[in-house]
């Protein structure tokens, strides 16, 4: 394992695993642009256009998921170890499929109105995905280590306030909502949302044992 990171640091840094992680963040990126459109639209033509917007950006995540697995079975020697390289991918994977769960829900539940809640954590998605955008690029050459630290905490600050407000919403909904199918709607939805939430900190954690590995 000694001799592994050793040979890696010998190694450029023009790592294609990193420029696939670049595009998977940016289309992340995208489809939380997206679902706060979502949260906006006023017609059924525009949130059927959006939901079906974000499921052709997951498309795309999955396809740049299964490129950096098909890549790392063809790669030797890579720039980060094996096991992060596939957790990381893993965990990218999993925050777009929650936002596109999300998506998803609106649509069958015919949802149309948000509470301050699920536009906090929609808001909170969009945050932290914006903190991972910031620390994945570093990878490349490890050099803004404190920068990397500092977005990951942030991400991991985010998914504190995102249970608070999750917690908040749910026992306002048992308190408020009379409607037993209302009811599991919005908790279905909010649960997902906290649920991405909960990704963003595992790519967070992914990176920071990166940074302790590689320092």
């Amino acid at each position: 394992m000694i001799i592994d990171r050793w040979i890696r640091r010998l190694l450029p840094r023009t790592d294609t695993f990193l420029d696939l992680f670049i595009q998977d963040i940016a289309n992340i990126a995208a489809a939380c642009r997206v679902l706060r459109e979502l949260l906006d639209a006023t017609t059924e033509a525009d949130r059927i256009r959006l939901v079906q917007a974000i499921e052709d950006l997951e498309h795309r995540g999955d396809e740049i998921t299964h490129r950096v697995f098909t890549q790392l079975s063809l790669t030797f020697i890579t720039t980060l170890d094996r096991e992060d390289i596939g957790a990381l991918a893993s965990s990218l994977d999993d925050i777009l499929d929650n936002i596109d769960r999300a998506a998803t829900s609106i649509r069958l539940y015919r949802i149309t109105e948000f509470d301050e809640h699920v536009r906090d954590l929609c808001k909170i998605i969009e945050l932290s995905v914006g903190e991972l955008s910031r620390a994945i690029p570093l990878l490349r050459d490890l050099k803004e280590l404190e920068v990397m630290r500092t977005a990951c905490i942030r991400v991991n600050a985010y998914e504190n306030e995102a249970d608070e407000v999750f917690h908040r919403a749910l026992g306002l909904l048992f308190q408020d909502e009379k409607d037993p199918i209302s009811l599991i709607k919005q908790k279905e939805l909010l649960a997902v949302l906290e649920s991405a939430t909960d990704r963003c900190e595992d790519a967070a954690v992914l990176i920071e044992n990166v940074l302790v590995k590689q320092g």
